[in-house]
């Protein structure tokens, strides 16, 4: 259908609730991707709503819409960003008006999924499976939940005349900038979490994080943190995106509704008397810190300390000078490995460098969770498992190495399950027997140790 909008206007902001979003009557473009949001998406969607419902509102997010006239003169609305979320409130809505017990606040209409005719298999394939998921959880929906969110749910809506600055806009929404970051999404979450803070603390309590390197931050939540979350638990970890943020999010301790496994992580928190740790009176030695890794993540202030210092050991796993990697005897195979890797004029190749990556991932996991205990022992240990995939394989790519990581034995899952460091060194490596030929000045390293078959 042409389009045939001529005034182009100023873009125009506006907050709507749920209520008023759904009660709009948006076209679906042939030129935009597929409905994708899997039920993970959806649950962890219902799961904010549940969470921020004693709050006085939940930004639920953005949506771009194009305004246009077509060649009736009648207006139209286009969606250009936004559609996954749209699509999924307006099946949890039909999911609750169906309901057999209906709410009076329902008693409203909203467009018809079947009237946007969707074409596309995958987009009808998630459409139904999601909205199946969301007849499972209707039963969390009382009537204070579900005014909840058609009343407080809030979206900020920009309507845009013009087709390419609407595009330009969500380019720039989307595709530049700090906000395009997963980890500052992140930061907005746990900032939204300190509504209980001071403004003045607020600052004290992300004043390390602002004076980060973004980069830093961007590469230790995408190829550090998420990979260690992930991987300990068989998933895969090979991006880090918007999507999958919720492994960052976690329980807010001043909550009146703690689960039973929240609890004692609330106790152990009030003895220690962390936050006024954090804000006044910061200390860099681990041990006033309990935050693990692979622990379950605590939001707010407790989040911006988990990030300070577990940025401060993901700088130092990146560096062959730090004290993780001296004290070792010179005829160790600890100190050997750690020479080699400094002088290994091949690390600059990507195959190389996803290895290098997984060889740090997996030693920061260990020593945030063991310390340096016998660490001249786990080091070659390590080393010899994560640069395997570069020994057997021609090419080495990123799939390659997420496999080899989250395989149901792979020393990384091992870490998690282990209470003693012996547990680690029982580990046996089976000798390689096939080589891709790619690497002999790391092969010799393992023919020296009998990790290749003659």
């Amino acid at each position: 259908m042409k389009k045939l909008n001529k005034v182009a206007q100023e873009p125009e902001a506006v907050i709507l609730n749920v209520k008023q979003l759904i009660q709009s009557n948006f076209q679906i473009a042939d030129y935009q991707r597929s409905y994708k949001w899997t039920i993970k998406n959806v649950n962890d969607l219902i799961d904010d709503i549940i969470t921020f419902q004693e709050k006085k509102a939940y930004r639920i997010g953005t949506i771009i819409i194009y305004k246009y006239l077509d060649s009736e003169k009648k207006e139209l609305q286009e969606i250009v960003d936004g559609q996954q979320r749209y699509l999924t409130l307006l099946l949890l809505f039909k999911a609750l008006k169906e309901k057999k017990q209906p709410n009076p606040s329902l008693n409203f209409d909203a467009p018809s999924l079947e009237n946007l005719k969707f074409d596309n298999a995958i987009s009808i394939g998630n459409l139904k499976a999601n909205y199946a998921f969301i007849k499972t959880r209707l039963n969390d929906f009382d009537e204070g939940l579900i005014s909840f969110f058609l009343e407080k749910c809030e979206f900020v809506q920009v309507t845009i005349t013009d087709l390419g600055e609407a595009f330009q806009f969500f380019d720039s929404q989307n595709s530049r900038g700090k906000a395009l970051y997963p980890h500052n999404l992140l930061k907005a979450f746990h900032l939204r979490e300190m509504n209980h803070v001071q403004g003045s603390e607020k600052i004290k309590a992300i004043e390390h994080w602002d004076a980060t390197d973004p980069f830093l931050l961007k590469d230790a939540f995408a190829n550090y943190f998420f990979k260690i979350r992930n991987w300990s638990t068989g998933n895969s970890a090979s991006y880090f995106s918007k999507d999958e943020i919720g492994v960052f999010k976690g329980v807010n301790l001043l909550d009146n509704h703690l689960y039973p496994y929240a609890r004692p992580i609330a106790i152990n928190a009030k003895y220690v008397g962390l936050k006024q740790q954090i804000l006044y009176d910061f200390n860099d030695s681990q041990e006033h810190f309990p935050h693990q890794l692979d622990a379950f993540t605590i939001n707010g202030e407790w989040f911006f300390d988990f990030v300070k210092h577990k940025s401060k050991m993901v700088e130092a796993i990146k560096d062959f000078n730090n004290p993780y990697y001296k004290g070792f005897e010179e005829k160790s195979k600890a100190y050997e490995i750690v020479e080699k890797l400094k002088s290994y004029d091949a690390a600059y190749r990507t195959g190389d460098k996803y290895c290098k990556n997984l060889f740090e991932v997996t030693l920061l996991y260990y020593i945030d969770k063991f310390g340096e205990k016998q660490l001249d022992k786990v080091l070659p240990l390590i080393f010899f498992w994560a640069y395997r995939p570069r020994i057997k394989l021609t090419a080495v790519r990123l799939e390659s190495v997420d496999n080899h990581a989250r395989h149901p034995h792979s020393l990384i899952r091992l870490i998690r399950e282990s209470l003693t460091v012996s547990q680690i060194l029982i580990y046996r490596l089976k000798p390689i027997t096939q080589i891709g030929g790619n690497s002999d000045e790391l092969a010799k390293l393992y023919i020296e140790n009998n990790l290749i078959e003659a």
